[in-house]
């Protein structure tokens, strides 16, 4: 699945998803808060190679608004990951220490090594530092291959 995610405006960014059936969707959504978010679902899922995460659901066909809202009967695997996803965008934004991540998963009965954690960190912070170099009405380009 190819992601393109376009800068309208500092605040506002569209994302454009070609599915490998060719399926497409288009949405727009609020910089500020979104789309860290999103980069930081698509570098835990791609590095935990989590198929049935917010990326892997939007590849096999559903739609943003079918997984939108925290009580989507269709994603209980989505729930998990953002239980994981949430954690280390905080470590990202320096809001929880590094050594501290592992308590906030703690409870998922589920381990992540440093070594993924810092390239979940590194990855994200790779694809932001281009997000913020990038000109207005420019895009940055995704490949989701789980």
């Amino acid at each position: 699945m190819l992601i393109e995610i376009c800068k309208k405006t500092q605040y506002a960014c569209e994302y454009s998803i070609t599915r490998d059936d060719t399926t497409h969707e288009h949405f727009t959504l609020e910089t500020k808060t979104y789309f860290l978010h999103d980069i930081c679902h698509y570098v835990v899922e791609k590095q935990l190679q989590f198929k049935k995460g917010f990326w892997g659901m939007l590849s096999i066909g559903h739609s943003l608004q079918e997984l939108f809202g925290k009580e989507n009967p269709l994603t209980p695997e989505l729930r998990f990951i953002e239980q994981i996803v949430g954690p280390i965008q905080s470590v990202y934004a320096g809001h929880l220490p590094k050594q501290q991540f592992s308590q906030f998963i703690h409870h998922l009965n589920f381990e992540i090594s440093d070594l993924v954690l810092n390239n979940c960190l590194e990855e994200i912070a790779t694809i932001q530092n281009h997000w913020r170099n990038l000109e207005i009405g420019k895009s940055i380009s995704l490949t989701w291959t789980l």
